[in-house]
């Protein structure tokens, strides 16, 4: 098999999984990184005195290529599962509500256990329980998961519920979110029989049994020392001896890929903004197609805090608080007892996240502002007495691509384009079809595998 020469843009997790698969195989891999560290998204920096995710802390462990490549680096003995009693909490009118029972990704599934929550009205529940003899709603033309909720179980249950739980994952808008490409699950259900209700039930069911079975895996992973552990482990694998050569360059931008013409072939890893730039000299419909993918900023406040400053203790992993409310705080992670390894006896410590798409208000506010908007919001459901022992502020500039309706769409134009205007560049990352580490590692390992292909 030739030796082939192949640059990958961009050193976050896509880009560093294609760039492990080629050198594996035997290719000579160059990555360019414009920034001076590796790992995108994914970074852990000093809160107090240790280092503590900056980004992701966990990812999905039913989701095969997240643990395959912790296996493929030998971190898999190392994985480690959230301990929390309680998954989550959810704010409202200064309350912590526990997430009701017989919901399923924010969805009543069971209304006699639904029935016993307190977080939604019984005027809402009666509303929710609609959906069982509505007509089928019409998900043509990519409608959005806010739309479609609203439908089908009313506006209480989709701003309570389902908004925190499916739009805070990635800092999204459920009313601008596609339902097709951000909730493929939903977007199942939906094809599956007119009530969501019924079809997430039958759904859950089959997820249920699968987890109580004798072979059943966690789901979600983390990692002491943080995710950023990944990173860490595929930039020594990459620096190390192999069947191909790797080339490892930081703070090295590539601004046109007239420079890239000696390679073979070319990885862009890159968020979609730098990639419709790479691309808009050769590629028009591809940059005008990715040119149209936004972006969600969001910010954090990480704050270790002593124990007997902070009541109560939460025995969850964390709070959600709805947009529908209008704080800036989105969430409230609860690091020291969703982890063993985040745990000590004299401190608590949790992570304040802030930022929605089409909500810029934390980027209007300095450091010192956003902690203390975002602390006295989290002084509504929590009395706190003392000061924090360490406190850090991490913001990410758009950090969340956005699946709006039509994102398959315009992916696949520009996906197309590329391979027509050019078949020697693969196209990776978070902006075409999975944001969450699992996916963006796929994306990273079917762009060099279809490399792999053409000369295999």
């Amino acid at each position: 098999m030739p030796k082939l020469s192949v640059a990958v843009v961009g050193g976050g997790i896509a880009g560093l999984s294609a760039a492990f698969d080629l050198q594996r195989a035997g290719h000579n891999v160059t990555v360019f990184e414009a920034a001076d560290r590796w790992g995108g998204k994914i970074y852990s920096s000093p809160v107090g005195d240790r280092l503590v995710d900056a980004g992701a802390d966990t990812f999905l462990a039913r989701v095969e290529p997240g643990y395959q490549l912790a296996q493929d680096l030998g971190l898999a003995e190392e994985l480690t599962t959230p301990v929390s009693p309680v998954p989550a909490y959810i704010q409202r009118d200064g309350q912590l509500h526990r997430l009701p029972q017989g919901t399923f990704l924010g969805v009543p599934t069971n209304f006699d256990l639904f029935s016993q929550t307190t977080l939604i009205s019984p005027a809402g529940i009666k509303r929710a329980q609609q959906d069982l003899t509505l007509p089928p709603t019409d998900t043509s033309g990519d409608i959005s998961v806010g739309a479609y909720c609203r439908a089908r179980l009313g506006d209480e249950v989709t701003d309570r519920l389902i908004d925190p739980l499916i739009g805070g994952i990635n800092a999204s808008q459920i009313d601008q979110l596609s339902l097709a490409s951000g909730a493929p699950q939903l977007a199942a259900a939906a094809k599956a029989g007119p009530s969501l209700v019924q079809e997430l039930s039958k759904m859950q069911a089959r997820i249920g049994a699968t987890l109580g079975s004798a072979s059943a895996a966690p789901v979600f992973y983390g990692l002491p020392g943080g995710i950023a552990r990944l990173i860490g482990a595929l930039v020594s694998e990459l620096g190390g001896s192999g069947p191909g050569d790797a080339d490892l360059l930081l703070g090295t931008p590539i601004t046109n890929l007239t420079d890239l013409a000696d390679f073979d072939h070319i990885v862009l890893a890159t968020p979609a903004p730098a990639t419709a730039k790479l691309l808009a000299p050769t590629s028009p419909n591809a940059a005008e197609a990715l040119s149209l993918v936004e972006y969600a900023s969001v910010a954090q406040v990480t704050l270790e805090i002593p124990r007997t400053g902070i009541e109560p203790v939460l025995d969850a992993s964390g709070v959600l608080f709805p947009r529908v409310d209008g704080t800036v705080l989105t969430a409230c992670t609860w690091f020291s007892t969703k982890w063993t390894h985040y745990q000590r006896e004299e401190s608590v410590l949790i992570r304040l996240s802030s930022g929605r798409f089409n909500d810029g208000r934390a980027f209007e506010l300095d450091d010192y502002s956003l902690v203390d908007r975002l602390l006295s919001e989290l002084k509504t459901v929590f009395k706190i007495s003392a000061k924090p022992i360490a406190t850090r502020v991490h913001r990410w500039h758009q950090a969340l691509p956005q699946y709006v309706p039509g994102h398959a769409e315009r992916v696949d134009r520009a996906i197309g384009a590329v391979a027509v205007d050019q078949p020697r560049v693969q196209l990776a990352g978070a902006a075409y079809s999975g944001i969450g580490i699992p996916a963006c590692i796929n994306s990273g390992r079917d762009a060099a595998a279809r490399i792999i292909r053409m000369f295999g």
